[in-house]
């Protein structure tokens, strides 16, 4: 049997998240980098808040020669209404004086008889409005700023703060549980013949922060009861595991999950490689996804099914992956087969390191090509580590 299908394993993963739903906080906005929006940003204020210059010169009103009357400068009151034939000394960013019909740019006036003199255009015409930034010419209040559901990057951020805004209503930053397994597993050094070195304590928790989550790792033996005693105190928003999925003797994921008094949603997906995945709730509910203790295959099921978690829980749909074209990778009739690649002249090319113990091919890797999706065509997991799913 080929196990559940990776489609709708992607589907259990994102409902698992929609039944958990992350709660909502409220950060000042310069701690909202990287962090989800619970609720949409609208402006405050018309933004610009009144008519501003966009140039340094005089705001003028009427035809010239125009006589000079005062100075604005930024964050100062613009004074009286600027009546016709008469200009007033302005900087960027300044309110322009009620009357004032254009802004005359320091490079294309001159003064004669002094600062109290006359102004004169150095340029044929003046256009009524020119670089005059128009109140609201950018934003309306109470406009849209930021989609609930985009991630924060620095730009949105300074469009919240432009808009009138000192904190932001977030959702809660999601938690993982990691548990590296393993008895043949060693933490630091050259390992020893019969051992491996552990791959994923200094990889996984790098990568689920690009994703936008905070990880604590526990490193624990091969013995279920270990495991059922961890799923049983333990209360991040998932637990990811590695290793011991399969139903092997020294396989003990499946069995830790039921005696804690927990459930199996799926064992075993239609993929390569990654085939043993395993994805369990405990009994308070928490989801758990075991990760097969090959690498790649690791990597290949954390990108398959940590983002459609993670769209579920932050209220999101399941997000739909782009396709592309690269009809020469290995097909399986019902399993999904996944490729690490790298972009060549606009194209995927698929790496040669595709064994599930390899993580060579990954190392570069833009993201992992899943196939078969017909007629040629292949979906694309992109890589977290490339570009960031995190903008959208």
């Amino acid at each position: 049997m080929s196990g559940t299908g990776w489609d709708e394993a992607r589907r259990i993963a994102w409902t698992a998240g929609a039944t958990r739903p992350l709660a909502t906080e409220t950060v000042r906005v310069e701690a909202g980098d990287g962090r989800r929006l619970a609720t949409a940003v609208r402006a405050r204020v018309d933004l610009p808040t009144v008519d501003v210059s966009a140039m340094d010169g005089w705001a003028v009103a009427g035809d010239g020669p125009w006589v000079l009357a005062g100075t604005v400068s930024m964050g100062a009151r613009p004074g009286e209404r600027l009546e016709p034939g008469f200009a007033r000394a302005i900087t960027t960013g300044a309110a322009v004086p009620d009357g004032a019909t254009a802004v005359l740019r320091s490079e294309h006036g001159t003064i004669r008889g002094g600062p109290t003199g006359l102004l004169r255009a150095a340029v044929p015409s003046l256009v009524a409005g020119r670089d005059i930034r128009r109140r609201g010419e950018e934003l309306r209040r109470g406009e849209p700023l930021v989609a609930a559901g985009a991630r924060l990057t620095p730009p949105r951020l300074a469009l919240a703060a432009a808009g009138g805004h000192d904190t932001l209503d977030v959702l809660e930053q999601p938690t993982v549980g990691l548990v590296i397994t393993g008895d043949e597993v060693v933490a630091s050094g050259v390992p020893r013949p019969g051992t491996v070195r552990d791959a994923f304590g200094p990889s996984m928790p790098a990568l689920l922060a690009r994703l936008g989550a905070r990880t604590t790792t526990s490193r624990v033996a091969d013995r279920a009861d270990v495991l059922v005693e961890l799923f049983r105190g333990g209360r991040p928003h998932i637990f990811v595991t590695t290793g011991g999925t399969a139903g092997g003797r020294g396989d003990h994921l499946r069995a830790a999950v039921l005696a804690e008094g927990g459930s199996i949603e799926f064992a075993g997906v239609a993929m390569r490689p990654g085939h043993p995945v395993c994805f369990a709730r405990t009994s308070a509910g928490i989801p758990v996804l075991g990760l097969p203790g090959n690498p790649l295959a690791a990597f290949a099921c954390l990108l398959s099914f940590i983002p459609p978690w993670l769209d579920g829980a932050s209220g999101r749909p399941l997000a739909a992956l782009a396709e592309v074209t690269a009809p020469e990778l290995p097909r399986r009739e019902h399993e999904r087969v996944l490729t690490p690649f790298e972009w060549r002249d606009g194209a995927p090319e698929p790496s040669r390191w595709r064994g599930p113990s390899m993580l060579r091919g990954l190392a570069d890797a833009d993201g992992m090509l899943v196939s078969p999706a017909g007629d040629g065509r292949v979906a694309l997991l992109p890589a977290p580590w490339r570009s960031p799913a995190l903008t959208a």
